[in-house]
């Protein structure tokens, strides 16, 4: 015996919702200033699917959202239009960007501050701290950012292979070197020497978080202990880590010139004076 459901059997109202969701003030907004000129999807409430289900993490609050993305569209996005282009930045930033409230701990107790994957998705943490009258917040957060788009750069072209022959030494030990360790070695931070990609993105991600001018004092910035016997060495240490940081530099800016048609210094002038008129208003 076989059955079949009547066309006219009412099987009741479906559990699937259909309607279009409401946006608020805020989806408008990014609608309006992300989704519409550049496809950037926008992901702000909390989706188990976008996030590391193995850890703790903490949804961003809407104001801290606001506020964020207001500041990153001033700081990344129209600088990066204005420098490279409004058909360079709807060709390269990420096309989904996915906001987390809390840190990001990994089990050695580092942090997770963002992470890019193959050029689509961007999430950021730590966006409940997001203050951008706070110099170290802002400088952290959107260090972050310029990391990760960097990701996007060269995972697009590649930057020479002689960059990472000038410091080989890299660990995934980082963790346990100092700054200055890191600076007398040739790195401009301790997790530049993670990889050559991570070092490639912290440079563009220090000078484009700081004034030429501090870009300048930090490279230099390395302690040296003004007694014992090996000062001589140090200062050795010191001006061999400037020097191959310098070539790195070189290198980073001859990029972004040649391959993006992109003045680095002019870019970074212009984010280091946005930065600051965010802070003051």
């Amino acid at each position: 015996m076989f059955g079949s459901c009547s066309r006219d059997e009412d099987l009741g109202e479906s559990l699937i919702d259909t309607s279009t969701p409401e946006l608020n003030e805020m989806d408008q907004w990014i609608r309006e200033n992300f989704t519409d000129p550049y496809n950037i999807e926008v992901k702000y409430r909390f989706d188990d699917a976008e996030v590391d289900n193995g850890k703790v993490l903490t949804p961003a609050k809407l104001e801290k959202v606001g506020a964020f993305l207001e500041a990153m569209k001033k700081v990344w996005i129209d600088p990066y239009a204005l420098y490279g282009g409004e058909d360079f930045v709807k060709m390269m930033v990420p096309k989904l960007l996915v906001l987390v409230g809390s840190h990001n701990y990994n089990t050695n107790g580092s942090i997770i501050l963002g992470q890019a994957e193959n050029g689509r998705k961007v999430t950021i943490f730590d966006i409940n701290y997001f203050d951008p009258a706070d110099s170290q917040i802002m400088t952290r957060i959107f260090s972050t950012m310029q990391h990760e788009f960097g990701h996007i750069l060269h995972q697009h072209v590649m930057y020479p292979m002689e960059y990472e022959k000038i410091t080989p030494g890299y660990t995934t030990a980082w963790m346990n070197y100092y700054g200055s360790d890191a600076l007398k070695m040739g790195f401009i931070t301790p997790y530049s020497m993670n990889h050559p990609n991570d070092d490639f993105v912290e440079m563009i991600a220090k000078m484009l978080t700081k004034s030429r001018e501090e870009w300048d004092t930090f490279v230099e910035s390395a302690y040296v202990y003004p007694w014992g016997d090996d000062y001589e060495i140090q200062m050795a240490r010191k001006l061999e880590g400037i020097a191959k940081i310098r070539q790195k530099e070189e290198m980073v800016v001859n990029y972004f010139l040649q391959v993006w048609k992109i003045d680095l210094y002019e870019l970074q002038a212009h984010v280091h004076e946005v930065t600051v008129n965010l802070a003051n208003e």
